[in-house]
C-alpha cells in the first residue's frame, strides 16, 4: 500500500510533469489564459493519460522488446491523443495541444521506472491530476495578476514561466 501511495505522490508532487520535469510547457503558456481553458485542457490530458496508462498495461502483456518500447509508447500516446481530440472535438492537429510532451514524457517515465499493471493506471491518474492542478493554479494566478502593475516586458508568457519556476522550486522541497 505504501508503494502505491509513494507512486501517487511521485505523480502529483515529486515528479510533477510540468513544474519539475519541464514537460507540457506548451499547455502552460497556451491554455492558462482563462480558467475554463485550463480546466478543459487539464481534464482532456487527464483522460488521455488514463487511456495511455491502460494502453501501457495492455502493452506489458504483449512482451514487446525493449528496443521497440519507445515506438510502442509513441503509438500509444498518439492513439490516446487522437481519441480524445475526436471525443472532445478539439482541433485535429498536434498543435491543438493535446499531444504534447507531457503525455509521451509520462509514458517514458513509466517505462524507465518499470511501472506496469494497476500501478501504471494509478501513476497515470496522479500525473494527470498534477498536470490539471498546475494548469488551474497558473490560470488562477494569471487572472489575479491581470490588474497588477507589472512591467510590460514581463507580462504574458515571461510571467507564466517565472511563476512556474518559483512553484517548481517550492515543490523541490518535497523531494527526498
Amino acid at each position: 500500500m505504501t508503494e502505491f501511495l509513494e507512486l501517487v505522490g511521485r505523480g502529483l508532487i515529486t515528479q510533477n510533469l510540468i513544474l519539475l520535469q519541464g514537460l507540457g510547457m506548451y499547455a502552460l503558456t497556451r491554455h492558462t489564459k482563462t480558467i475554463s481553458g485550463a480546466l478543459k485542457a487539464g481534464v482532456s490530458m487527464l483522460a488521455a493519460m488514463l487511456t495511455a496508462g491502460l494502453g501501457v498495461w495492455f502493452l506489458s502483456a504483449l512482451a514487446i522488446p525493449e528496443s521497440l518500447s519507445f515506438f510502442a509508447y509513441l503509438v500509444v500516446a498518439s492513439l490516446a491523443a487522437f481519441l480524445w481530440q475526436r471525443l472532445l472535438e478539439m482541433p485535429d492537429s498536434f498543435s491543438g495541444g493535446l499531444m504534447d510532451s507531457a503525455l509521451l514524457g509520462m509514458l517514458l517515465l513509466m517505462g524507465r521506472s518499470y511501472i506496469t499493471g494497476f500501478a501504471a493506471i494509478g501513476y497515470a491518474v496522479s500525473a494527470g491530476l498534477g498536470y490539471l492542478i498546475v494548469l488551474l493554479v497558473i490560470a488562477f494566478l494569471r487572472y489575479q495578476l491581470q490588474l497588477a502593475p507589472i512591467p510590460k516586458p514581463f507580462k504574458g508568457v515571461p510571467l507564466v514561466l517565472i511563476t512556474a519556476g518559483l512553484l517548481g522550486m517550492a515543490l523541490l522541497g518535497f523531494k527526498l
